[in-house]
This record gives structure tokens, C-alpha cells and sequence, in this order.
């Protein structure tokens, strides 16, 4: 009997597997306004194309990826973060620890730039709200805000990145990847690691006196 592999493992989720996502079912029916998971995505996937994806390690689900155009998710329309543009795509959710997260960006920048897709948009939730992108995991990963509002109990921000020309990724995805191409974000890119806490800064150790050296 061949071992179950624990190497992770990126692929497209799948409207029959829609239930086997923790967490998929509930972020699907938030964005569509009540849609079911599996005919959803069916629909979408017939109509435009893959509209996510899943990291598993072994049988284990580690996080998911959700994007589809615009209108495909008509609950983004009730921020007042807008107009936002209908021919962009639209990041509804990444789930999962940091590298997790930032995998499924690059898988997910992959295939929209093989696609032809220009622009992706997220209205993303500055207080880790659930179902939503989060504010700052999206700025450091180079994301550029565009517009930021409350709405109801929370804040939330439209954030947006351009898809230019294949360029090799930086330092922040090389070290979770390796060396992979992905589409290159127009506009200014923070640094890796903008928004961590400062490292603690050592002091300079003071030279002893000279009467102290002396002996």
C-alpha cells in the first residue's frame, strides 16, 4: 500500500469536492448572497473558468483561494468602497496560515495571467472579518489600497494589484515556492515584512576605558 504523500499539493477546487473545503460552502454563499457551493461553482467554471483553488497537504486541507469576475459576486457591491470596476476580478477570500496564503496568490496570479486578466480587486477587511481577505496580509504581499471606508461594525478597504509582464517573484515568495514566475504588480510594492513588528535593535557595546585596558 503506497504512503499518503505530505508534500503540499495546489489544485483546482472542484464543484463534485466543493463539500470536502472547510469553510468553502459558508464564503460562497456570503459573496453570491446565498448561492449553494457546488452549482455555483459549476456554473462559473462552465461560464468563465476556474474560480479557485485548494492547498492540501496529504487528505488535510490547509486553506483555500476564492476569485471570480465582479459580478459573479454581487455582495462586494454593499461596501462603500466603490465604484468598483466590473471588468476587474475579484479576490473574495484567501484562507490559511501565511504560507499558505501567499501560495494560493501566486497559483492564482498564474493562471489569471496565462488568462489574459489585467486587474484584481479585493474589498478586504482591515479587522480580520470572517469570509474576507485581510487588509494587511494583502498590502505586504504588495497589494495597493485604493479606497478604505466603515461599513457596519467594521473597516474595509478596496485593494487592488495589475498584472503586468512575467517577472520572477521576490525574496517573500521565493523563500515559500522556490524560484517561480509570476505576473509582475505595477505601482510601488512594500517591503516584505512592512508591516512586522521591528526587530529589536541591539546596542553597540561601549569600548572600556582606556584605564581599563590598561594592565
Amino acid at each position: 500500500m503506497k504512503a499518503a504523500s505530505f508534500v503540499p499539493t495546489v489544485g483546482a477546487i472542484a464543484a463534485d469536492r466543493a463539500d470536502e473545503v472547510p469553510g468553502l460552502e459558508a464564503a460562497i454563499s456570503f459573496w453570491t448572497e446565498g448561492r449553494a457551493a457546488g452549482e455555483w461553482l459549476r456554473e462559473t467554471e462552465d461560464s468563465w473558468g476556474t474560480a479557485g483553488f485548494v492547498l492540501r497537504r496529504g487528505d488535510e486541507v490547509q486553506g483555500f483561494v476564492l476569485y471570480a469576475p465582479r459580478k459573479s459576486l454581487p455582495h462586494a457591491g454593499r461596501y462603500p468602497v466603490g465604484p468598483l470596476d466590473d471588468a476587474a476580478v475579484l479576490l473574495a477570500f484567501v484562507g490559511g496560515d501565511p504560507r499558505t496564503r501567499r501560495r494560493l496568490l501566486v497559483r492564482m496570479f498564474r493562471d489569471l495571467r496565462v488568462r489574459g486578466v489585467d486587474t484584481v480587486d479585493a474589498v478586504a477587511s482591515d479587522r480580520e472579518t470572517a469570509h474576507h481577505a485581510h487588509t494587511p496580509f494583502l498590502l505586504e504581499s504588495g497589494w495597493r489600497p485604493v479606497r478604505h471606508a466603515p461599513y457596519r461594525l467594521g473597516y474595509y478597504t478596496l485593494v487592488r494589484t495589475e498584472l503586468g509582464s512575467a517577472v520572477e517573484v521576490g525574496e517573500l515568495a521565493r523563500s515559500l515556492v522556490g524560484k517561480v514566475r509570476l505576473p509582475s504588480l505595477k505601482g510601488k510594492v512594500p517591503a516584505p515584512g512592512a508591516f512586522a513588528s521591528p526587530a529589536r535593535q541591539h546596542a553597540t557595546p561601549r569600548r572600556a576605558p582606556l584605564s581599563a585596558r590598561s594592565g
